[in-house]
């Protein structure tokens, strides 16, 4: 392991001394260089460690065990003036005690043992808003920074005017233009597949997100099967949360990333995305079976392992939704699903559906989440809510009501 890593990075090194002259470099020498000296210099003896000692049943207690989430959220907390203490992961007394003066302050039911998924995510997603410039454009701090974060969505301006991403020392990929108008919180749930919608170029997830965790919010929580007066809604809800799970993933795989830091990582994974580009607009006229095809011919190019592609989209997928990169997102989306991961075809159905980084083409997007759901029920593993086992059946109800 420990051989394989300095030989990719050495890679690195070379392929940083002698730039392509073209955006569109070879298949083989990116991938061969730039992704894999860094991205997957740790590699899959991490991913395939983790496989092997999962195990079919844990238990839970206060404080064990540390998980990113629970780092990610005791940071957010931090943040806005909960006061969660040390970023240890651990969520114990403290952090739920932060949690519960959270939901007190959004309205939520205060139950720290009970933080539900719509209550985090609309957390984080306003830690990324306010990290990434709303807090300079706010000029405020702590929970106010949060309610006028909470605010601005009701009035649709945290949509229009969502800040930029600070400059950094390394290129990273910039937030997509947006729509200068934004529904309304009482006009959201029917109004945003088709304000927000949009090819490349078009407007962001990341705010998309945060309106639809508004809503949800607004609505008490997820969409449930029992419970679906909107099932475009409730796609969207979906969507976005896979999105958020994806992230988390990523996440978590970067954090063993040995040689290089996050920004360069987060360069490296912009050229990713500019590689596959094509890949992502084919996405938009082809079949899926073709869209696969052509992406497997690229893998096999590469010379590449398809751990090692696998390994390198995974965290390629988190960094590109975390900078609205949606080349680099639906393209690391379609090269796992190419690459034997049948559950991240979701992804790509819910970026045809609803027109972010492809054109919009629902009756392609069918065929996505069609095989993706049939991957599940044949035995392929979950990698979006996989304790939810009647999500399958949502997303299906979805489906067949939004046609």
């Amino acid at each position: 392991m420990i051989f394989r890593l300095a030989a990719t990075l050495v890679i690195a090194v070379s392929f940083a001394a002698s730039t392509p002259q073209t955006a569109q470099a070879d298949a083989g020498d990116f991938l061969g260089g730039a992704v894999v000296g860094g991205v997957v210099g740790y590699a899959i003896g991490k991913d395939q460690q983790k496989k092997k000692t999962r195990t079919t049943t844990r238990t839970y207690r206060p404080g064990i065990p540390s998980t990113t989430q629970g780092a990610q959220t005791q940071t957010a907390l931090n943040y806005f003036g909960y006061n969660a203490g040390r970023v240890d992961g651990q969520v114990g007394r403290g952090t739920r005690s932060a949690i519960e003066r959270y939901q007190a302050t959004m309205g939520y039911p205060v139950n720290g043992y009970d933080f539900q998924p719509y209550q985090y995510d609309f957390l984080m997603q306003a830690y990324y808003w306010a990290t990434s410039g709303g807090q300079a454009t706010m000029q405020l701090s702590g929970q106010p920074l949060l309610m006028a974060y909470r605010q601005k969505l009701h009035s649709g301006s945290a949509v229009a005017a969502a800040p930029q991403a600070p400059a950094q020392t390394t290129p990273v990929a910039t937030p997509q233009e947006v729509e200068p108008e934004a529904a309304t919180a009482e006009t959201q749930s029917a109004s945003l597949p088709s304000l927000f919608s949009g090819g490349t170029g078009g407007p962001s997830l990341a705010n998309r997100c945060s309106g639809v965790m508004l809503q949800t919010s607004t609505n008490g929580g997820y969409t449930t099967l029992s419970n679906m007066p909107d099932p475009d809604f409730a796609l969207s809800e979906q969507f976005c949360l896979a999105r958020s799970y994806a992230m988390a993933r990523g996440e978590e795989l970067l954090q063993d990333v040995q040689g290089l830091t996050p920004d360069q990582v987060a360069a490296q994974c912009d050229s990713y995305g500019d590689m596959l580009a094509p890949q992502v607009v084919a996405l938009s006229l082809n079949s899926k079976s073709d869209a696969e095809t052509q992406m497997r011919k690229l893998a096999l190019d590469s010379g590449l392992s398809p751990e090692d592609l696998a390994a390198t989209s995974k965290v390629c997928l988190a960094i590109g939704y975390r900078q609205d990169n949606m080349d680099t997102a639906v393209g690391s989306a379609l090269m796992l699903v190419a690459m034997g991961e049948p559950a991240y075809g979701e992804l790509i159905g819910h970026h045809l559906r609803e027109g972010f980084g492809v054109q919009e083409r629902r009756d392609l997007a069918m065929q996505w989440y069609d095989a993706s759901l049939s991957a599940l029920d044949a035995g392929s593993q979950a990698v979006f809510l996989p304790s939810q086992t009647d999500r399958p059946q949502l997303l299906r109800a979805a489906m067949v009501q939004a046609q």
